[in-house]
């Protein structure tokens, strides 16, 4: 079989799957098509970052030719997210056409995985894609901010972590909206000791 046979095979396998409305998510669907009555991808789709991209690809592949077969056919509505996969209920026909028009004009992942081209993306590419989805991930650096949220608490460098705790004990009292201190300077006091949190500078 080429490459058209195999998506055809994985697309027919997921109309038959998907069609009587069960939810599933994409990482499901890809163990599913491992189990032995499937047999379409292997144990090692999971292990290596350039597989479980193209096996992830076909995947979306064939969800969105087969959106686009069952809107045509006025069957339903077929939800695509890597949590969330199901076939829903048609659209009403007043708006229907209107409606389909503007999902796939707004739809940017449709126009991705429906173009065969994405599917020879290399492995540099794919581990260029993950770096970027990992830094995106990645808690924000607050440490860049140490000098000014100790400002805020009215300190300085060198601090414990225990004078930082007394002194946002301290200061949060003192300008508590509730013992009519000011709401203002009481969330930067807050976010100034939450941000050392989180940069770790605080136990």
């Amino acid at each position: 079989m080429n490459e058209h046979d195999d998506i055809d095979v994985i697309r027919s396998l997921l109309a038959s799957h998907l069609a009587d409305g069960k939810k599933t998510s994409l990482y499901e669907l890809v163990k599913w098509l491992q189990q032995p009555e499937q047999s379409i991808f292997n144990d090692e789709a999971l292990k290596d970052s350039l597989l479980l991209f193209r096996c992830n690809f076909l995947i979306m592949h064939a969800l969105y030719r087969l959106r686009l077969q069952w809107r045509s056919e006025q069957l339903g509505e077929l939800l695509i997210s890597a949590l969330h996969i199901q076939l829903a209920p048609a659209l009403t026909a007043t708006t229907e056409q209107s409606d389909s028009t503007e999902l796939e004009q707004a739809d940017p992942l449709q126009v991705y995985y429906l173009d065969l081209n994405n599917l020879s993306t290399s492995r540099e590419q794919v581990e260029l894609l993950l770096e970027q989805f990992w830094k995106k991930m990645r808690r924000p650096d607050y440490s860049q901010h140490q000098d000014d949220d100790l400002a805020a608490l009215e300190l300085s460098a060198p601090v414990t972590a225990k004078q930082i705790r007394q002194q946002y004990r301290r200061l949060a009292m003192q300008h508590h909206p509730d013992r009519g201190g000011d709401s203002i300077r009481f969330r930067q006091i807050n976010a100034a000791y939450q941000r050392l949190k989180q940069a770790s500078f605080i136990a």
